[in-house]
């Protein structure tokens, strides 16, 4: 990132930071945290595809949208998934917030003990609003463990449907870092909602095994690995789970809006043609990259939390996108690219490449 500093009117000098030169950049070439505005709305795509995520105003090319801490965290390792341990810690977090955790008494005198039990109360009902909220936004999940899907007079609460503030405030934005990118709720319909999760039936007498299952297949799909400071990627256009060493196991989380972005194709430009390329302007493919903790300039973004940037310019009402980073046996891609290449019954973008 550079930036110019006039000198006098008929020069200027291009200042680059060098990390290999110092440990610390100046704070002028700091990127800036995304900025106090609705950033974002939640919108239903198509029955088969679910939730997505849709500017709420346009975005310039380059800017940093929103900023989300994590929903829940766990342990993941792309090459040894069904390892019990991870699957196991992965099943906690899911439980953990769908279900809420154990708590404990208080002890003492009968003051404490009134004290106590008014906190105890106080996180109850915290884990509640957490396990309704992460119901609506993860239907699918929750019908593995059982769970018929919420009604849509809560949902449209947790979603914010005419009301932003209340998604804002105890629903699907309620992670974002205050000031950085604001929840714009959601012009999600009943008929939309109830079209998408009528497709999830909640499972009868969910066994041990088909929770694990469900779990793994949840981290899978809408998980990120959080690397290290030594690890090359701790940023990207895909979700973390799918990126990055897959022999290496680390912490994988999972965000109430940053897990709802939709998957985009990268054009192949010998087949598109060069002009679809990002860098020539063009408004084909992904157009937002992903960064989790402090890297590189980004130093506002907090540990674990995911920031969302844009590639290129997006208009009010577009849905932001990237591309996820692998193809697995089976997955029939939806994207725009892919519905636009079905050409002579060869298939789609991803098939092909």
């Amino acid at each position: 990132m550079a930036n110019t500093r006039n000198k006098d009117p008929a020069a200027a000098e291009i200042e680059v930071f060098d990390a290999a030169k110092h440990a610390k950049a100046p704070s002028h070439l700091l990127a800036n945290p995304p900025l106090p505005f609705p950033a974002v709305r939640i919108g239903i795509v198509s029955s088969a595809i679910g939730y997505g995520l849709f500017a709420a105003r346009d975005l310039a090319a380059g800017e940093f949208i929103f900023h989300e801490a994590p929903l829940m965290t766990a342990r993941f390792n792309e090459r040894f998934s069904a390892d019990a341990a991870l699957v196991a810690s992965q099943v906690a977090a899911c439980r953990g917030v769908l279900f809420g955790g154990g708590g404990g008494g208080g002890r003492g005198r009968d003051r404490d003990r009134d004290r106590d039990r008014d906190r105890e109360r106080d996180r109850d009902m915290d884990r509640d609003r957490v396990g309704m909220v992460a119901a609506v936004a993860f239907p699918a999940l929750t019908a593995r463990f059982g769970m018929e899907p919420v009604g849509f007079e809560t949902a449209g609460r947790v979603l914010g449907v005419g009301t932003p503030a209340r998604g804002e405030e105890g629903g699907m934005g309620m992670n974002l870092v205050r000031g950085q990118g604001m929840f714009a709720g959601s012009n999600v319909t009943r008929e939309e909602y109830e079209a998408y999760t009528s497709r999830f039936a909640a499972s009868a007498g969910v066994t041990e095994a088909e929770a694990r299952e469900a779990c793994l297949d949840f981290f899978k799909h809408y998980a990120f690995q959080v690397y290290g400071p030594g690890d090359a990627s701790g940023c990207g256009d895909g979700r973390g789970a799918s990126r990055g060493l897959a022999a290496a196991t680390r912490e994988a989380c999972v965000y109430l809006l940053g897990s709802l972005i939709n998957h985009c194709c990268t054009p192949c430009s010998s087949f598109l043609g060069n002009s679809s390329s990002t860098e020539n302007g063009s408004n084909t493919g992904p157009n937002c990259s992903w960064r989790i903790g402090p890297s590189g300039l980004a130093q506002f973004i907090k540990p674990r939390h995911i920031c969302v940037q844009a590639r290129r310019p997006i208009h009010d009402g577009e849905q932001l996108t990237w591309d996820y980073g692998k193809r697995e046996k089976g997955f029939v891609c939806e994207c725009d690219i892919c519905q636009d290449s079905l050409i002579g019954g060869l298939g789609s973008m991803c098939g092909m490449l």
